[in-house]
């Protein structure tokens, strides 16, 4: 779901994430669109973390190819700037091309802003971020980016559960692999849902599944294709 995810991320970025896709075609790796968040949002001051795993499953190309990749790692923190805003980080794969294109070890950045009122039964939340990548192979510079947007709804349905749905877009450039951003890119389209299930007061899980669309360029060459990702977070409030 990476190389999906390459030009869509997260990442998900913050990939954002990061479902992402995986191509054979490419190869690629895997990156969070998941956002495993519900609409609301930390108070000010307030610090919470994650920390989980998930897989994927994609297939693209025509003649489409199947790709699948398990115990995908996800971590990250958010802190609270006001009621109604927070911003966050986490881990992210972002695809760099080695040989080929490849992924590595990004970071996304992130700030979810609440639209709804705190008091209403629905709430709405929008995020944006925007993930990074970089790594020297052999003295030669490899580079990623990739900038999300997530529109966030979710409902406490009882003082445990709180079901959320997540509709999110990326894009992802690879300005260092041959032929320039220009003929290596992504845009990924899709939505997510999940539950947030409290274990504790300062702890819940939260599980979550997507499905996305991919299509881009790779190398120049155009790539299209589908993919589903899951994924389960522990979240946990410090203050």
């Amino acid at each position: 779901m990476h190389a999906l995810f390459h030009r869509f991320c997260r990442h998900r970025p913050s990939w954002a994430l990061q479902l992402a896709l995986l191509f054979k075609v490419l190869p690629a790796s895997a990156f969070w669109l998941l956002g495993f968040s519900a609409a609301d949002t930390l108070p000010a001051g307030g610090l919470g973390v994650i920390a989980g795993t998930g897989g994927q499953f994609s297939r693209v190309g025509s003649p489409s190819q199947d790709s699948s990749s398990v115990f995908i790692p996800h971590a990250g923190f958010r802190w609270g700037l006001s009621d109604d805003v927070d911003v966050g980080y986490r881990l992210v794969q972002v695809t760099l091309p080695f040989s080929a294109l490849g992924p590595t070890l990004g970071g996304e950045f992130d700030g979810k802003y609440r639209i709804s009122d705190p008091a209403a039964a629905n709430q709405w939340a929008i995020l944006a971020g925007l993930a990074y990548a970089h790594v020297e192979i052999s003295g030669q510079s490899k580079t990623a980016w990739s900038p999300g947007v997530d529109l966030i709804s979710s409902r406490v349905m009882t003082d445990r559960y709180t079901l959320f749905a997540d509709f999110r877009y990326v894009a992802t450039a690879i300005p260092t692999a041959a032929g320039g951003q220009a003929l290596n890119h992504f845009s990924t389209g899709g939505v997510g849902g999940g539950v947030k299930i409290r274990l504790t007061p300062q702890a819940s899980l939260v599980p979550e599944l997507g499905l996305f669309h991919l299509q881009g360029q790779v190398q120049g060459k155009a790539v299209a294709g589908h993919a589903a990702q899951v994924g389960v977070v522990l979240a946990m409030r410090i203050w």
